[in-house]
């Protein structure tokens, strides 16, 4: 009987497959040198692949300069145009990224803003933000979705959404368009890598522009200038089919400072070792076994346990619970840096990582190596009672830069941050940022207005005094 269940289970699972809608989604090469300029091209070059949605990639913008100055946020208007006519052309639905400069306050703002076109280059919707805090009443929109004429509905979110909203807010959407870049300083969200994190930890699909990922099934990977990749309709492969996880080749230095840790012991991992790790009253246990492929080198891991609030950028505190391996060179808390170049030799057989979650939560597997992952040496277990018991599982892995489970609890945002927890560097960077603006040209015309009028009148009566 049991084996008669298995057959019809399969079959019926392959017949939901066979009947199940698909749609193409495209997006650049990212080794691509990408510019506005070439959007227009990017649009044809998709249509010939009969993809029916492009995201086209977010362009580099140096938004540290003067705001007046900054590229392609003057031509606002005439990308804007540019990128209708090309989709019109195409027949294609096209998502962009631009920036707009607005004058607000004596001051020059940049707004966000995340455009849909359909297939007759008509704008049907559009999600703004602000570059950083504004001090102007300008119109945000919330997280839009939007509907196309291939029946799928997709949210439309930026980079920083993934991180901040809940993904309670975001349901019963399977299909995701991000674009739009974000930075902050949160361990291990500092790479660009969440995104897959997000996608597996959802199984809906998100089109970005760095890749397509389609759920539990991992990256979607392509050939040639545009990647092409056909996606269920609703969401995500439940069957991991494709490598999970990210290369990478390098990441930033990580400030571990508020974050319990404590040393691997390679000695005992090489037999197999337990630990439990605590911050405050959050635990997590680790089970580690490794093996040794040469000799050791400058790299040593880390378990690191974290609960409680992180500053994720200047007007955002969030709840997080976090529990992961990490390599570091010299492991010291504020300075965690390892990249490819730092080849640890250790090989993982087996890595258990466990915690008791708070219940209001959102779990997200962590994975970099220097080597793409393969999904079926990766899992993460989920069980719900009163709390979340979470378990990461990583089998027959080499040069792991991390590996462990995020979590964002979400019944601790929106709580007061000390100011001594914000990176300094973002603080100083705000102050340059607007002392670099026409503010201080303005200082300036102010200040000689008045020394005119100073001189002015000390002329007069140095004239009187002759």
């Amino acid at each position: 009987m049991d084996s008669l269940f298995k057959i019809v289970t399969s079959l019926c699972l392959l017949l939901a497959l066979c009947n199940a809608k698909t749609y193409k989604a495209a997006v650049v090469d990212t080794s691509r040198d990408v510019t506005t300029d070439s959007y227009a091209s990017l649009i044809h070059d998709a249509s010939k692949s009969n993809a029916d949605i492009l995201v086209l990639p977010s362009p580099e913008f140096s938004c540290s300069e003067n705001l007046q100055t900054i590229c392609n946020v003057d031509r606002y208007d005439e990308i804007l145009k540019s990128v209708s006519e090309a989709a019109k052309n195409a027949k294609l639905y096209v998502v962009a990224h631009l920036l707009e400069k607005t004058r607000c306050q004596n001051r020059y703002e940049i707004i966000r803003n995340n455009l849909v076109f359909d297939r007759e280059g008509s704008v049907i919707s559009i999600y703004r933000k602000p570059l950083r805090g504004s001090e102007c009443n300008i119109t945000n929109t919330d997280t839009n979705t939007f509907t196309t004429d291939f029946g799928v509905t997709f949210g439309l979110l930026m980079e920083e959404d993934l991180v901040l909203k809940n993904l309670e807010e975001l349901k019963p959407v399977n299909n995701f368009v991000l674009i739009g870049k974000a930075s902050t300083n949160v361990p291990l969200l500092s790479a660009n890598q969440f995104s897959s994190s997000w996608s597996y930890a959802t199984n809906a699909n998100l089109i970005t522009s760095k890749g397509i990922f389609a759920g539990r099934a991992g990256l979607k990977s392509g050939n040639g200038g545009i990647v092409v990749a056909e996606l269920n309709e609703n969401g995500g492969e439940d069957q991991p089919t494709i490598n999970m996880g990210t290369k990478l080749t390098n990441f930033p230095g990580e400030d571990l400072s508020q974050y319990t840790i404590r040393p691997m012991d390679n000695e005992a991992s090489t037999h197999g070792y337990h630990q439990t790790v605590c911050h405050d009253n959050f635990c997590c246990d680790f089970h580690l076994k490794t093996s040794l492929l040469g000799n050791p080198k400058e790299v040593n891991y880390g378990l690191v346990v974290f609960s409680g609030i992180q500053h994720y950028d200047r007007r955002h505190s969030i709840g997080v619970q976090s529990c992961a391996v990490v390599a570091c060179v010299g492991l010291y808390k504020r300075s965690c840096f390892a990249s490819s170049e730092n080849s640890t030799n250790i090989a993982f057989d087996e890595i258990f990582i466990s915690g008791n979650f708070t219940k209001n939560s959102a779990q997200f597997p962590i994975i970099l190596t220097t080597e793409a992952v393969k999904s079926n040496n990766f899992n993460i277990e989920k069980t719900t009672h009163n709390e979340k018991h979470v378990t990461a599982i990583l089998h027959n892995t080499q040069d792991v830069l991390r590996f462990g489970i995020f979590s964002r609890d979400y019944s601790k945002d929106y709580e007061s941050f000390h100011f001594e927890n914000v990176n300094k560097t973002d603080v100083f960077s705000e102050v340059a940022e607007y002392i670099s603006s026409e503010n201080v040209q303005e200082f300036f015309d102010y200040v000689w207005i008045r020394l005119r009028v100073v001189i002015f009148i000390v002329s007069i009566y140095i004239l009187e005094m002759m």
